[in-house]
């Protein structure tokens, strides 16, 4: 990284300048007037200079300076503070011009401003063009003169660029900047290389390396370095570590770079230039899917607003925001999906779409767009942060290197697509929503009006054939106007003709006037849709009007073929036929093979006209099936993942059999990409007294594997107390037990322990008054748990042991191995270690026994801990690393996180500070992406150890801090564990 320290000023410029001053941006931003260095001031004043600075001798509209300085949080009253902030920068910029004197510098422009420096007066435009002439001299073939300007350009940096400005245009520039940055100091070292020079290149590559883990480029050069060398056996040492990290933090493999390097080097072949390479890696295209809804084959008109998106798209390197805005109906999804199709040549590494069901009463949630989104980039399951910041921050990450283009469809507003927004060039965005998304800085905006006569007459003929228009003009200029000009009502209309060609445009024209005087249900700017929707499902015999009603119950993004065969009680194949019907009349849309969904005005239309026109025992029972199958294919998928444990719901027999799955990956690949499905069923259903609350009750507890893992199903707890709050009223005691356990245990998860109790300890007060041994002892389980980490060892004593007595009784092994491993930590703090250690010792034994992987990994886990603080530090450490490679073996990142924090702490213990530092940091890293904060607070307190014992007083201080913010934050006692060692140093 670039020093922080205070240096001298910067050596830029020359003979030629023309400007009275001189700029530094590549660190604190500075002003150089010949004799002196002078900050600039307030922060603000700042953030206005550095947009004046990066756009010099370009005119500047006040309007962009605003968005740029205060994005979204520009107050009422900005514009005169811009007008204050620019009037002090003249002055700064000309000390001795008159009040009244033109401006020279910094001038008035039409509604903006403009600075008129010289390119050589800014140190980045120096540094931008030093970098270019390298390129050009490596391309001449003089390597001698690319290095010199490399390293004379990488001298112009002070330290963070724009340290300390603030503004959303200061924070992009950053990341430019540092990108840039990163890129020429790898053209320095592969130049390096390509002169002989990798003796030189070793060092500072070994350093780079260390802090840019996931830069490939930047291993590809060390291991290009050691082989060059002749230190073989060490660059493929590199390779392995970078492999097994990809792997470990994300989840990915190594891109086509670094293999193909490792296997010359294996191959002992000709061996590598670094001159031989472009210095870009080619993407990992093999995990970024093309997910795009179909185009429309019959698209028709909007040259203009197509061109012009797709103009947005190409323009340079920078993320292109291109805001589609519009009421329903008006062709908004495909105009952006038509522009999508027609761009994707320009995005190499894959599409991404969303539908964000802005209209909806439960609209899609960022963080479950983001686990979506980085699945398909490929990331596991398990290694999904946590938190939304984390989760948003890894996808920008992932991006950073690619040309992804992302389709976000009907938005709701600028808050709820912010976190799915690319952070660094090459990749681009198309917005739909059905109001202007004000704020997006840079936004191509395209407001859609209802579509031109000629448009909407050339799409009717389109569909209906030249014939049937050409002999009732009249006629279809009746249905176009009935239509309001709007494409999805053009289209309904259409598709009803094409079905029943006995249906002339004239009677399809007075029956949309007959229904135009009885309409009601939709929005007034809506009146033209609903027309044609009661029009077009008169095509349609019964069969087919219930799968339009029935489908469109359920409050979930999608549908699947079984899901809809559930909802209709039809076998697959049938259900699938009245789908695609349906699809073919433009009454759903197909997402996906085998996956459907509704418009979202379609979708408000049938759930009205269902519950008006569908009697209440079909609603009922429809909705009853499809809980009933979730449930179903829910239980098999907690039984394959979690063998050993017996299911805490009801053991009664179900109606429907619902999916298999063959294994564990394939049980909780589906519960997660089920989840939102799942958990919006479950909230509908609370809300609906005539559906079962136990079944409801049922299929939230199916969805605990994944809080086990710690893949947290986003959203459980929001679910849970709705189930709760609804089983309360019902007095149904045993539903409200359940949703008290699912939401405890999901506070747990976060180390809320605190929080988490109360819920817990009434779940626990239910189920005896119930009757319920089963619930009870995962409830005991859990509720002990947060007592050890509460340090209340008595309380977690008794209800591990009572927990214990219930899983023998239940025969259950999973329950019994739970609690004997927690068990033997209550006994370690109660001053029994002895038989602390015997029945850890069990724990692991009833795992082995039962081949329960996730269940001997967390038995090892207590056992290390028990034999640590009993002197045997041997079968501890040997322990842990079983654990740890048996965590590994799920994919739950979050546990491999709480196990690299246990070796940390080993090694302090065992007196070996360098190794608890190395694990302690990789599991700080491994916690701050995925916002675990519990975990962090851990491996920070154990980096406070080791710096401590290794003499560096002030790190120590400085990761103590945090550990103790963090622990009181989550009112933790080791809190005061900290601030006693705080007291010490």
């Amino acid at each position: 990284m670039p020093p922080t320290a205070p240096t001298p000023s910067p050596s830029f410029g020359g003979a030629g300048r023309t400007s009275a001053h001189r700029f530094t941006v590549l660190g604190s931003l500075r002003v150089h007037d010949g004799s002196a260095e002078r900050p600039v001031g307030a922060p603000q004043l700042q953030a206005v200079l550095a947009v004046l600075l990066l756009r010099a001798r370009t005119p500047v509209p006040a309007r962009e300076l605003i968005a740029a300085v205060w994005g979204d949080e520009a107050p009422p009253g900005a514009l005169g503070s811009l007008q204050t902030h620019v009037f002090t920068l003249r002055r700064l910029l000309e000390p001795g011009r008159a009040p009244r004197a033109v401006a020279r510098t910094l001038v008035t422009t039409g509604a903006g401003y403009t600075l008129r420096v010289a390119p050589e007066d800014v140190d980045v435009t120096v540094f931008e063009l030093r970098t270019s002439e390298a390129r050009q001299a490596l391309a001449a073939g003089r390597p001698e003169r690319a290095r010199s300007l490399l390293v004379s350009a990488l001298d112009l940096w002070r330290g963070r660029p724009l340290a300390g400005v603030p503004g959303p245009y200061a924070e992009a520039q950053r990341t430019r900047l540092e990108e840039l940055r990163l890129s020429a100091v790898e053209a320095r070292w592969e130049t390096e290389i390509a002169l002989g020079g990798h003796g030189n290149a070793l060092g500072p590559l070994r350093v780079l390396a260390a802090e840019q883990p996931w830069r490939e480029r930047v291993h590809e050069l060390l291991m290009t370095a050691l082989h060059q060398t002749g230190r073989q056996a060490d660059a493929l040492d590199v390779y392995g570590r970078v492999r097994r990290a990809l792997a470990g933090e994300l989840g990915i493999r190594p891109g086509p770079g670094l293999e193909r390097l490792q296997q010359e080097i294996l191959n002992a072949g000709r061996g590598w230039q670094a001159g031989d390479a472009t210095g870009v890696r080619a993407a990992d295209r093999s995990s970024v899917s093309a997910q795009l809804p179909q185009d429309t084959a019959d698209f028709t008109g909007r040259t203009d607003e197509v061109d012009g998106l797709c103009t947005a798209l190409e323009k340079g390197r920078t993320v292109a925001l291109s805001s589609i805005s519009g009421m329903g109906g008006i062709g908004k999804t495909a105009l952006a999906v038509r522009v999508a199709h027609r761009m994707r040549h320009r995005f190499p590494d894959g599409q991404l779409y969303a539908d964000l069901r802005g209209t909806d009463r439960r609209p899609a949630e960022p963080m479950e767009v983001l686990g979506r989104f980085l699945r398909v980039l490929g990331v596991s399951a398990g290694h999904l942060p946590a938190l939304p910041g984390e989760r948003a921050a890894l996808y920008r990450s992932m991006l950073a290197t690619r040309q992804v283009l992302v389709l976000l469809d009907n938005a709701r507003d600028l808050a709820q697509v912010r976190d799915l927004l690319p952070g660094a060039p090459g990749s681009a965005v198309l917005l739909t929503s059905r109001s202007r998304l004000v704020g997006l800085t840079g936004a191509a905006l395209v407001d859609l009006r209802p579509m031109a006569q000629a448009e909407a007459l050339e799409l009717l003929t389109r569909i209906v054939g030249e014939r049937s228009v050409s002999a009732e003009p009249e006629a279809a200029a009746e249905v176009l106007d009935a239509c309001g000009h709007l494409p999805l009502a053009i289209r309904i209309v259409a598709s009803r003709l094409v079905a029943g060609p006995q249906t002339t445009l004239a009677t399809t024209a007075a029956l949309l006037a007959d229904k135009g005087r009885r309409l009601g249900t939709l929005r007034a700017e809506d009146a033209a849709v609903e027309r044609t929707f009661r029009l077009g499902m008169e095509v349609l015999d019964a069969e087919y009007v219930r799968a339009f009603r029935l489908l469109a119950l359920p409050e979930v993004p999608e549908l699947s073929v079984p899901i809809a065969a559930a909802l209709l009680d039809r076998p697959e194949w049938e259900a699938e036929k009245l789908c695609e019907s349906l699809v073919d009349l433009s009454l759903l849309e197909s997402v996906a093979p085998g996956r459907y969904r509704y418009h979202d005005l379609l979708r408000l239309f049938a759930r009205q006209t269902a519950f008006a026109e569908v009697a209440d025992h079909e609603r009922t029972t429809a909705l009853a099936r499809l809980l009933e199958f979730c449930l179903a294919t829910a239980l098999d998928a907690h039984r394959v993942s979690l063998p050993d444990d017996v299911f805490p719901g009801n053991a009664a027999p179900l109606p429907s059999r619902g999916l298999d799955f063959t294994g564990p990956q394939e049980a909780t690949a589906w519960l997660l990409d089920e989840q939102t499905s799942l958990l919006g069923l479950v909230e509908q259903a609370a809300g609906d007294a005539s559906l079962s609350l136990a079944v409801c009750a049922d299929l939230l507890l199916a969805a605990d594997p994944l809080g086990r893992l710690g893949a947290q199903p986003y959203g459980i707890e929001r679910a849970a107390r709705s189930l709760a709050d609804a089983a309360r009223a019902a007095g149904h005691r045993t539903a409200e037990a359940r949703a008290l356990y699912m939401l405890g245990s999901s506070l747990q998860h976060r180390f809320a322990m605190r929080l988490g109790a109360p819920a817990l300890d009434r779940a626990i007060e239910l189920c005896r008054e119930a009757g319920d041994p089963t619930l009870l002892a995962h409830v005991l389980i859990t509720r002990g748990g947060g007592a050890l980490a509460l340090r209340d060892f008595t309380t977690a004593h008794a209800m591990l042991s009572e927990a214990l007595t219930h899983g023998r009784a239940l025969a259950s092994r999973g329950i019994e191995a739970y609690a004997l491993g927690f068990l033997g930590l209550a006994l370690l703090g109660t001053g029994r270690a002895e038989e602390g250690l015997a029945h850890c010792r069990d724990a692991v034994a009833v795992t082995r026994a039962s081949g329960d992987v996730a269940g001997q990994a967390n038995a090892l886990h207590n056992l290390a801990q028990v034999c640590l603080r009993t002197g045997q530090s041997p079968e501890a450490f040997d322990s842990l690393h079983e654990s740890l490679r048996l965590w590994r073996q799920t994919g739950s990142r979050f546990r491999e996180g709480l196990l690299l924090g246990a070796l940390a702490e080993a090694h302090n213990v065992s007196g070996q500070p360098a190794e608890a530092a190395e694990h302690a940091a990789r599991a700080r890293d491994i916690a701050e992406a995925r916002g675990d904060a519990g975990i962090l607070a851990r491996a920070l307190a154990q980096l406070g150890h080791a710096h401590r014992v290794q003499g560096d007083a002030g790190r120590a201080r400085e990761y103590y801090r945090r550990a103790e913010s963090v622990f009181r934050e989550l009112g933790l006692p080791d809190a005061d564990d900290i601030a006693g060692c705080l007291g010490k140093l």
